[in-house]
């Protein structure tokens, strides 16, 4: 059974669909087919009795308060390619009863709609199911395109969910996805930034002694990460700090690790690619939309350095691509690269978001209430997918989840066997751990202990 959520329609609901052009992203992630499989979900779990009029209410609300859920992709008559936001729209939304347990049916679910492709040309680019375990338990999910949508725009609807759901108000959305393409189109190089990228790219290793991909569709294969417990976690956290820097430069420094293995001819430098998610500024931490980018991080890994060594070499090649950064779609022509994948390694980590507290002076109410979802992972799909801008041959996704550091890792099924790509997981975590407790000691032997 399929049912639609209309958006509240605004005023000017006669108006014409607005064009605006696409971002550097969306431009990779085009299908020449017009059919494309990249997907994004939004997951959350109703324990209780399950109000489904209200949940189609608060589902046409999200789709009236961002452009996105109403984005559609198109050429223009000079054949680049557009943006077309319609005024209002709807959400269709798919119903679907169960008889075994969540736990059990939800990596079927998360298979099934990742491999649902979406029609880019003309096509929308967002619908929800709606799957029932009972007359207690429901499961949302709300799936997005990638060209539309990030893993930070998913949690952005998940806690918007929440808020309405509280019967809380949501601040106005401050930026649209087709305001970030404007500024992102708007980006020039300077002289400085041209050097800079020319300069430190220019000898640096990008391949990490891992083979090239060739063709434009790619079969990924995605064991999970040894889980590392919140003790390690916490043991991180307090390295980070201690450097005056992120878990994210910890994880780049573990990933530049396990590839180097330490002793490395001095002056070496190799690229890592790293995931950003482009939402430093305040306006856009509310935006729906893929505003995802890729940053080449490019670190000094000769000689034999201690963790923490390394470390500080990662926290400067990261303040120095902060100083020169570009949108990669500006990068790449620069510095004449145009074919994925750019990099051999890529870190993408996102960083939890703060818990959503729950409304002051208001009671549990009898009906479902939205909750997180302890997500699978390692889910591999079975159809192969298109190279877009900044994939990497090999992806380390590490996540912070409830347990402590867990997620997974891609590899490409051409390139790496599914044992080979778990044993290199299998590495990186068993050197953060020892990274944990030991940072003082030198790669090498953190490399060796790690296997």
């Amino acid at each position: 059974m399929t049912a639609r959520v209309d958006a509240v329609a605004p005023a000017h609901i006669l108006a014409a669909t607005r064009t605006c052009p696409a971002s550097y992203p969306q431009e990779s992630l085009w299908s020449p087919s017009g059919l494309s499989a990249i997907n994004v979900p939004a997951v959350l779990r109703f324990r209780g009795r399950l109000d489904a009029g209200r949940l189609y209410q608060v589902l046409g609300l999200l789709v009236g308060r961002h452009e996105a859920l109403r984005t559609s992709l198109g050429r223009a008559a000079d054949g680049s390619l557009e943006q077309r936001i319609a005024p209002a729209g709807s959400l269709p939304v798919q119903t679907e009863q169960h008889r075994g347990a969540l736990e059990y049916v939800l990596p079927r679910l998360l298979l099934a709609g990742s491999e649902r492709p979406f029609r880019l040309d003309g096509g929308p680019l967002a619908r929800a199911e709606l799957h029932g375990f009972g007359p207690q338990d429901h499961l949302l999910i709300v799936w997005m395109h990638h060209a539309v949508s990030d893993l930070a725009a998913s949690r952005v609807l998940v806690e918007e969910i929440k808020q309405l759901w509280a019967g809380a108000r949501p601040a106005p959305v401050q930026a649209q996805m087709a305001d970030f393409a404007a500024r992102e189109r708007a980006v020039r190089a300077s002289a400085a930034q041209e050097r800079y990228w020319k300069h430190v790219l220019g000898t640096a290793d990008e391949r990490m002694g891992l083979p090239v991909a060739t063709g434009g569709e790619h079969l990924a294969v995605r064991p999970s990460l040894p889980l590392l417990p919140r003790e390690v976690l916490d043991s991180l956290e307090r390295l980070a700090a201690w450097h005056r820097t992120t878990l994210t430069a910890v994880l780049a420094a573990a990933v530049i690790a396990a590839h180097t293995g330490g002793r490395r001819p001095e002056g070496t430098r190799v690229v890592l690619g790293l995931t950003m998610s482009n939402r430093e500024l305040p306006r856009f931490r509310s935006t729906v939309g893929c505003l995802t980018d890729q940053l080449p991080l490019v670190v000094d890994a000769g000689g034999d350095p201690t963790f923490s060594d390394l470390l500080g070499r990662v926290r400067e090649s990261l303040l120095d691509a902060y100083d020169h950064r570009l949108p990669l779609g500006v990068l790449l022509p620069l510095l004449a690269r145009r074919e994925p994948p750019v990099f051999a390694v890529n870190l993408n980590f996102l960083p939890p978001s703060p818990a959503t507290a729950p409304t002051p002076g208001r009671a549990p109410a009898e009906t479902g209430e939205p909750g997180e979802v302890e997500f699978p992972y390692g889910i591999v799909k079975t159809r192969p997918d298109p190279w877009w801008l900044g994939d990497a041959v090999l992806a380390y996704r590490p996540r912070i989840d409830g347990r402590g550091l867990g997620g997974e890792i891609e590899g490409d099924a051409a390139l790496h066997s599914v044992d080979g790509v778990a044993r290199l997981g299998q590495r990186f975590a068993a050197l953060l751990a020892k990274a944990a407790w030991s940072p003082g000691r030198t790669v090498s032997a953190l490399a060796a202990q790690a296997g």
